[in-house]
């Protein structure tokens, strides 16, 4: 007896298996699933039997046996976004207020805006209820900050001496708040808004200093796997010594969730801008614009890509050359943690614009319509310490072809500052 007994225990670890706890989990017999995972030891390496075992003992309640199960799952796989979710939802009920603070900070992408970080917390399903902030200072070297060609490039084309490029150094502030709060039940209608100001300094160059301050609010909808949002925002732009424009717009914004580690996002864009002095009123324009992006996250890292096409049109009878346009941009790149040292950024922009203008103005028989590629590389590194603040340091280069003469350009911004999120 005492040997059929042995061989019937053997017969049970040695067909116990993640595929079987699996099935049992599948047909809610969760009882068998976690006797099925405790029983499959020949598995314990694999991290989606501990993720079971978890979730079933959840069921009944064993916030204990089910926090030790996402434990393993991370120490197993630390990128696994449902295991950390779950765990640092135990870790509040329970009040492990330290392990659950702990936790959270690791779930936080810093590098994404704080509008950014707002929206992945909503398609998570976390607390909505909440406000995140960003605020950055940062000093560099633009060496083109009047975005113009070579000198000697415009000297042949306008046939006398022109400066051309001017270089700088400068000082940066950054700064944006994003709130969010739901008006009904978790997962229903929400609020939101935020609020960006960006002030630069050029020692060399004070025409070109620049003031933005930026206002937006509206309203959205929460699903399982998707959220709207209807925003209207408001911009002031002070540049070229000038109180230079005003801007509103509407933003209607739709994010998906495919799974826990695609996002798909839609938006429009309605855009008027009014300039404020009598000599830039022929700028005054509208837009019509269109877009789709994703993100694909794993870990606190991710990858991204969209595209966006955007038409803009001339409110002026006579207007200035060249208002008149329509800009396609494609973006790219990846945020990536280095053994949480380092966070690398690397971004790609190219956009292409194409104007109702001809290309030489300065030849009557031009018919050639003007078109500039835009091309946009830029690499930055950054440290994290005391939590949620950072160093970095960072390089841009642009350059614009057109077969405008005169808009054609170079232009590298090297940066190194500080930012704090929370």
């Amino acid at each position: 007896m005492r040997i059929l007994i042995i061989l019937a225990l053997l017969s049970i670890i040695v067909n116990a298996s993640y595929i079987k706890a699996q099935e049992y989990f599948d047909k809610q017999e969760y009882k068998k699933a976690i006797a099925e995972a405790k029983a499959s030891e020949d598995d314990y390496k694999n991290p989606k039997l501990h993720l079971i075992w978890a979730k079933s003992e959840e069921v009944y309640g064993n916030k204990k046996e089910a926090m030790s199960a996402y434990e393993r799952v991370i120490m197993l796989d630390e990128n696994n976004i449902e295991a950390r979710m779950a765990l640092l939802k135990i870790y509040k009920q329970t009040r492990r207020d330290t392990l659950a603070k702990e936790l959270s900070k690791e779930l936080s992408n810093y590098e994404l805006t704080p509008s950014q970080r707002n929206s992945l917390a909503l398609l998570k399903g976390e607390n909505i209820s909440s406000i995140k902030a960003k605020a950055t200072l940062s000093m560099g070297h633009d060496s083109n900050i009047n975005v113009s060609a070579k000198s000697s490039v415009l000297d042949d084309y306008y046939g006398n001496l022109n400066k051309g490029e001017q270089s700088t150094l400068f000082a940066r502030f950054n700064g944006s708040l994003s709130y969010i709060n739901d008006l009904e039940e978790k997962g229903g209608w929400y609020v939101r808004g935020d609020v960006q100001a960006y002030y630069q300094n050029n020692f060399d160059a004070h025409f070109f200093d620049m003031f933005v301050g930026g206002v937006e609010a509206g309203v959205g909808y929460a699903h399982d796997n998707y959220t709207i949002y209807i925003p209207v925002g408001y911009a002031r732009v002070n540049y070229l010594d000038v109180d230079l424009l005003a801007q509103i717009k509407l933003q209607p914004k739709i994010n998906i969730t495919i799974n826990k580690h695609f996002i798909l996002n839609i938006n429009a864009k309605y855009s008027k801008r009014d300039y404020q002095e009598n000599k830039y009123k022929r700028m005054d324009d509208e837009s019509l614009a269109g877009g789709l992006g994703a993100y694909y996250l794993f870990g606190r890292d991710f990858v991204y890509g969209n595209i966006f096409y955007e038409d803009f049109s001339s409110k002026d009878i006579n207007p200035f050359l060249y208002i008149d346009k329509s800009l396609l941009t494609l973006s790219a790149g990846i945020n990536y943690n280095i053994k949480d040292l380092f966070v690398t950024r690397l971004d790609y922009r190219y956009r292409n614009a194409s104007y109702d203008d001809v290309s030489d103005p300065q030849n009557l028989t031009s018919n050639t319509k003007r078109s500039d590629d835009y091309n946009q590389f830029e690499l930055k590194l950054s440290h994290y310490f005391k939590k949620s603040y950072s160093i970095y340091v960072s390089d841009r280069y642009v350059t614009n072809s057109s077969n405008y003469i005169p808009g054609g350009y170079n232009k590298n911004i090297a940066m190194f500052g500080i930012s704090a999120s929370y």
